[in-house]
This record gives C-alpha cells, sequence and structure tokens, in this order.
C-alpha cells in the first residue's frame, strides 16, 4: 500500500503464535491436531465459535510436547 497524505495505513494481519515462533518444520498429523482441538472444545464445555482457537493451541500443545520428547 503506498501511503498518501490521506490515507489509512492498517495494521498486518496477526499470524498465529504457532507460525511466529516455530520456524524449524515439525510434522503434525492433522488427526492428531484435530483431536486435541476436539478435546479442548470438550473442555470448554462444548461452546462453540473457538473452533480456530482450538486449532491453533492444539498445534502448539502438540509442537511443546513434541519438544520434550
Amino acid at each position: 500500500m503506498i501511503a498518501t497524505k490521506n490515507s489509512i495505513r492498517l495494521a498486518p494481519f496477526a499470524q498465529p503464535e504457532s507460525s511466529i515462533k516455530d520456524k524449524a518444520p515439525i510434522a503434525l498429523a492433522d488427526s492428531e491436531v484435530e483431536t486435541r482441538a476436539y478435546q479442548l472444545y470438550e473442555l470448554r464445555g462444548r461452546v462453540d465459535g473457538h473452533a480456530e482457537q482450538d486449532w491453533f493451541q492444539a498445534e502448539a500443545d502438540l509442537r511443546a510436547r513434541s519438544k520434550q520428547e
């Protein structure tokens, strides 16, 4: 975007924490992430509207677990 005197500069979209911190590739199976995300959904009391947050949290949990091993 070219800045002009009357333009408004927008902040870039925030990237999920999992894509910023972990540059080293750690292979995660979608099925593992899906299972963990569903566990988080159940822990929240099956409240809808947090699927993306649960997915990113599941990725972070699995990456942290794999680093500990």
